[in-house]
């Protein structure tokens, strides 16, 4: 195994461009083909969330390298066929796993296996094909909104279909029935407290970066939504106001 980073580090990069994130971004070209040699790539995830996929898994799949991962749990439901990805979490021990990787690297037809979706026909998931055909937003696609602001007019869409609803039942009431109300469930967008991709939360220390990035940014996204929330049912309609409501829940917080 080559480990070019801080962890287990074995080996360097070719030059310090490479090692400056600031110079050599997850896209860049030199930096693609320096790791486009390798015929696997150890991909994982700082966090084990459900719809939390990162570049540690698209990168190897975009250079035709086969990802050895552990992640979301869901992400076969993401893959372009069902033999794509090696699972981690599949084999009971790192012997078991080490075992299958050194035979794929001894057998070429059975390793070109995890590549037959770069093939024409090769991507054989339904739900992906019909989630990338239907989808109304886009990744650097000029023509269409990015996932964010796709999300915010898809909200939008749907509420503005919701007051419809309502007025045309106001006005002709045994012609149009009141339209159901639309209840977010913690199923739609919820996530657990981020747990590390490899040993427990106890072991990780107080001021280790990784505690104070990932439960930092979950408490403060919980605490933006309870916000937002405060905001619609108070009638505010500026958005420049949210800090300030997130600030009178801290402060509220801290008097209890």
């Amino acid at each position: 195994i080559d480990s070019y980073g801080q962890c287990l580090q074995n080996k360097n990069l070719p030059n310090d461009r490479l090692v400056d994130t600031l110079t050599a971004t997850t896209e860049d070209a030199e930096f693609m083909n320096f790791i486009s040699q390798y015929k696997f790539h150890l991909a994982m995830e700082n966090a084990i969330c459900d719809d939390y996929m990162t570049e540690k898994l698209w990168r190897p799949m975009h250079l035709g390298a086969v990802p050895i991962y552990r992640g979301s749990p869901v992400v076969q439901d993401w893959m372009p066929n069902s033999h794509s990805v090696i699972l981690i979490d599949d084999f009971e021990s790192p012997k078991d796993l080490a075992d299958y990787i050194n035979f794929l690297d001894q057998n070429d037809n059975e390793y070109l296996k995890y590549l037959e979706y770069k093939q024409p026909g090769g991507i054989t998931n339904t739900l992906l094909l019909e989630s990338l055909e239907k989808r109304e937003w886009g990744v650097n696609d000029i023509n269409k909104p990015n996932y964010l602001n796709g999300f915010e007019c898809f909200v939008c869409e749907k509420e503005n279909e919701r007051l419809q609803a309502e007025e045309a039942h106001r006005q002709q009431p045994d012609k149009f029935k009141m339209p159901a109300p639309r209840i977010a469930a913690y199923n739609h967008m919820g996530c657990p407290l981020p747990v590390p991709g490899h040993g427990s939360i106890d072991e990780i220390p107080e001021n280790d970066s990784w505690k104070e990035m990932w439960h930092q940014d979950y408490w403060q996204s919980l605490d933006q939504a309870e916000a937002l929330s405060n905001m619609i049912h108070q009638n505010e309609t500026d958005p420049s106001k949210l800090w300030d409501y997130v600030h009178q829940l801290i402060m509220k917080r801290n008097r209890y």
